[in-house]
C-alpha cells in the first residue's frame, strides 16, 4: 500500500460524499498528516515499503492519528528508527497527550520510559508489580521493582 492509502483508510468514509471519495479532501487529509508527521517521501504515491524505518513508522502513526483517537496504545513505537525521528514521534505524543489524549507507551528501552511517562507501571512475570510516580524516578527503581526485588 502507499503512503496515501494509508493515510486515508481509517477516513474513507468521513471523505466520500455520496459514496464517491472526494480527491480534494483526501489529498488534504496525506498532506496535513505528511506535514505533521515530517513524512519523507518523494510522492504520497510511494509504497510505504520504499521509505526507511523511521518514515514506516511515521506512516503507520500517522495511519492511528487520523482516526482522532482518544486513546492511545503504542507497543514501542520508536523500535527501528533513528534518534532524529524518534525525536520528532515524541514531539506528537507530548502534543497529544497536551491536546488531552490519553497515552500508553510500552517500552522497554528505560530512557523512554522515563523521559515520557508521568506514570510507570512495571510488570514482573505477568504481575503488576509496581505502579510508580514519575518524579525524581530513576532506572534503578524501575530495575528493582522489574526483577521482583520489591517483595
Amino acid at each position: 500500500m502507499s503512503v496515501h492509502e494509508n493515510l486515508t483508510l481509517p477516513k474513507l468514509e468521513q471523505l466520500a460524499t455520496a459514496g464517491f471519495i472526494q480527491s480534494s479532501k483526501e489529498r488534504d487529509v496525506v498532506l496535513t498528516y505528511i506535514h505533521l508527521l515530517d513524512i519523507k517521501a518523494s510522492s504520497p504515491d510511494l509504497p510505504v515499503k520504499a521509505l526507511s524505518g523511521g518514515n514506516q513508522q511515521k506512516v503507520v502513526f500517522g495511519k492511528w492519528l487520523a482516526m482522532n483517537p482518544r486513546i492511545l496504545i503504542l507497543d514501542e513505537p520508536t523500535r527501528g528508527v533513528d534518534v532524529g525521528a524518534k525525536q520528532e514521534i515524541y514531539e506528537v505524543i507530548n502534543e497529544l497527550a497536551a491536546q488531552g489524549a490519553a497515552i500508553i507507551m510500552i517500552s522497554s528501552e528505560l530512557p523512554e520510559v522515563l523521559g515520557m511517562s508521568d506514570r510507570v507501571m512495571v510488570v514482573h512475570e505477568g504481575k503488576v508489580q509496581a505502579i510508580l510516580e514519575n518524579d525524581g524516578l530513576d532506572q534503578e527503581t524501575i530495575m528493582r521493582a522489574a526483577t521482583g526485588g520489591n517483595r
